[in-house]
């Protein structure tokens, strides 16, 4: 007879207990809708400030491409091809299989400096320095700098065969001395068929005598230069630059103030 009243007492709850009960969810309810609603303006707040975020970065890099392209547009081409302050005369503009190219026009006399194609003889030579002619945004994150501040052009091909930097065009006045690129000696001086009265020098280099390393465009050839005449690199004086441009247009004239006049170096293997 006890066990069944227990039973009726357990199933059946009081008023005041169900009226807690149910006060107790109602809190609760509300609690849990206050913190999702916490929740959502806080991941409101995230969001706006990820956008902010990205919005400026976006904006920045806009005014980094625009200050780049404001400050290379039309200054590129014009661009001085050294610092004479901080190169000697024997700096080497570019290599060729492993050996160094000096230039042949003391730094304060240079006037630009260009690679073209010249034909499917010559070799490859490796250029030092910045690229004018690339991207502007590209060198601004890309090296090549230089200490003495070497930058040079990739001119057009204008259909001549050939690997892009076979010839290089250094430029300089008419009459402006002209040095050895290279050490070694004199194989020989011919004339040369692009400019009547200009000439060809052509140096077998002491450190690879299969290599031969041309220097056109010169004339007045100094006294004592001849073939087997040793020469040093930034020493040797072989000549004067030729007025190239009194005949033709050289196409230097293009990123120099200048008619453009030079010398151009190329190098071959023979054997």
């Amino acid at each position: 007879m006890v066990e069944p009243t227990r039973v009726r007492e357990g199933r059946h709850s009081s008023p005041s207990a169900r009226r807690s009960g149910s006060t107790n969810g109602s809190s609760n309810d509300r609690i849990a809708e206050r913190r999702e609603a916490r929740k959502v303006a806080q991941e409101g707040v995230y969001r706006r400030r990820r956008v902010l975020a990205v919005c400026l970065f976006v904006l920045g890099v806009l005014a980094l491409v625009v200050a780049v392209f404001a400050g290379t547009s039309g200054a590129a081409e014009r661009a001085v091809p050294i610092d004479p302050n901080n190169a000697g005369p024997d700096t080497v503009l570019a290599e060729v299989a492993g050996l160094d190219i000096s230039t042949p026009i003391r730094p304060a006399n240079l006037t630009g400096l260009g690679y073209h194609p010249e034909g499917d003889s010559l070799m490859e030579m490796a250029p030092r320095g910045r690229n004018l002619s690339s991207n502007a945004l590209f060198n601004l994150f890309s090296g090549g700098s230089t200490p003495e501040n070497i930058q040079y052009h990739m001119m057009d091909s204008a259909g001549r065969p050939g690997f892009r930097t076979g010839a290089m065009d250094v430029g300089a006045e008419a009459g402006t001395t002209v040095y050895a690129p290279v050490t070694g000696v004199v194989t020989a001086i011919r004339p040369d068929p692009m400019l009547q009265g200009a000439n060809i020098v052509e140096i077998k280099t002491s450190e690879d005598s299969d290599v031969r390393v041309s220097i056109s465009l010169v004339r007045d050839i100094s006294e004592g230069i001849g073939p087997d005449k040793p020469v040093t690199a930034g020493m040797t004086e072989l000549g004067e630059v030729a007025d190239s441009s009194a005949v033709l247009t050289p196409q230097l004239s293009e990123i120099t103030d200048d008619a453009g006049n030079h010398v151009t170096i190329s190098a071959t293997r023979v054997g």
